[in-house]
C-alpha cells in the first residue's frame, strides 16, 4: 500500500517539524503543480519540512476522491463500510507524519467558481492564521465536520491550518497557495524571510451544519460562499420541508444533495478576536 509520496527536506540547524499536504482532494491540481515546482528549489534553514502528495490514485484519475473524502478519514474509528476504502488506508499512511509534526498546513482549492480564499483552524492556531494571505479565518469546524487533517492535529492541541486558495480552475489559486506556504514556513521558522503585512482579518465561527434526513435536498438558488443573509431566507427544500436561514446567518457550501445524510450547507456567525 502506497498512496502517498513523501519528500523530506532537512535544514542545517535544529528546529520544528512542519508537514505540508497537497492532493488530499485529487482534483485540486494547482497545489500539485505548486509542489512539483517548489520542492526542488526551496531551501530549509531550520528543522524539517515534510511535503506529502496525499492521494496519488485520486490525483492520477483527476478525481476528488476514490472511495471516500480523505478529509473525513482522519478518525480514530470509522464506520465499517468506510474503514477499508482507499482513503481510510491512505489516512493511516499519513497519520504517523502528523504525529511527528509540530505544525501543519493542508492546501486546498474549491470547486465553486465564486469561492473566496479562507483559513480553517481552531483557536490555538489563530496566531499562525493571522500570517496567511487572505481575509477570512474560520473556526469551529471540528464539531461539525470531523476527520480532517487539522482535526487529527487538533486532537493533540497542535498548530494546524487548512488553506482554501479559491477556485481550483483559477491560476490565482496556485499563487495564493504559494504565498500561504511561504508565510507558513517563515512563521514556523523553517525558512528565513519576512512576512509581508496581510489583509485585515474577518473571523467567522461555524455554528450549524444541515444534513438531509428523509429526502433529497434542493437549494432554491445559487448562494455565494460566505453570503450573509440580509433577511430570513429560504435556502432549499428537503422534500416538502422548507429549510431557512435567519437574518445575519452566513452561508457556506450550499449544495444540492440526492443521497441522504449528506452535508447540504453550513452556517457561520461573525466573531470577535483580540488583535
Amino acid at each position: 500500500m502506497n498512496n502517498i509520496k513523501v519528500i523530506e527536506k532537512i535544514g542545517k540547524n535544529p528546529g520544528k517539524t512542519s508537514v505540508v499536504l497537497a492532493g488530499v482532494h485529487g482534483n485540486e491540481v494547482g497545489n500539485i503543480k505548486l509542489f512539483d515546482r517548489i520542492i526542488t528549489t526551496i531551501e530549509i534553514s531550520n528543522g524539517k519540512v515534510i511535503f506529502i502528495y496525499a492521494n496519488l490514485e485520486a490525483i492520477k484519475e483527476g478525481k476528488r476522491f476514490i472511495g471516500m473524502n480523505l478529509n473525513r478519514a482522519f478518525m480514530k474509528e470509522l464506520p465499517e463500510k468506510l474503514s477499508n476504502t482507499l482513503e481510510a488506508k491512505t489516512a493511516r499512511e499519513i497519520i504517523p507524519y502528523l504525529n511527528e509534526a509540530d505544525f501543519l498546513l493542508d492546501l486546498h482549492a474549491s470547486n465553486s467558481m465564486d469561492s473566496k480564499p479562507f483559513i480553517v483552524c481552531e483557536p490555538q492556531s489563530l496566531e499562525f492564521a493571522k500570517s496567511m494571505p487572505c481575509k477570512l479565518i474560520t473556526t469551529n469546524w471540528d464539531g461539525f465536520e470531523p476527520g480532517s487533517t487539522e482535526y487529527w492535529m487538533n486532537l493533540q492541541n497542535k498548530i494546524a491550518m487548512g488553506f482554501e486558495g479559491g477556485y481550483l480552475g483559477d491560476s490565482e489559486s496556485e499563487k495564493r497557495a504559494e504565498a500561504a506556504l511561504m508565510n507558513f514556513l517563515i512563521k514556523a521558522e523553517n525558512i528565513e524571510g519576512t512576512i509581508e503585512p496581510t489583509q485585515k482579518k474577518e473571523y467567522l465561527k461555524i455554528i450549524f451544519l444541515y444534513k438531509n434526513k428523509t429526502s433529497p435536498f434542493i437549494k432554491t438558488r445559487d448562494f455565494a460562499d460566505f453570503e450573509k443573509m440580509e433577511e430570513k431566507t429560504l435556502v432549499g427544500k428537503e422534500g416538502e420541508k422548507e429549510v431557512y436561514a435567519e437574518r445575519g446567518d452566513i452561508l457556506i457550501f450550499v449544495r444540492d444533495r440526492k443521497d441522504l445524510n449528506e452535508e447540504c450547507f453550513l452556517i457561520a456567525k461573525e466573531m470577535e478576536v483580540k488583535r
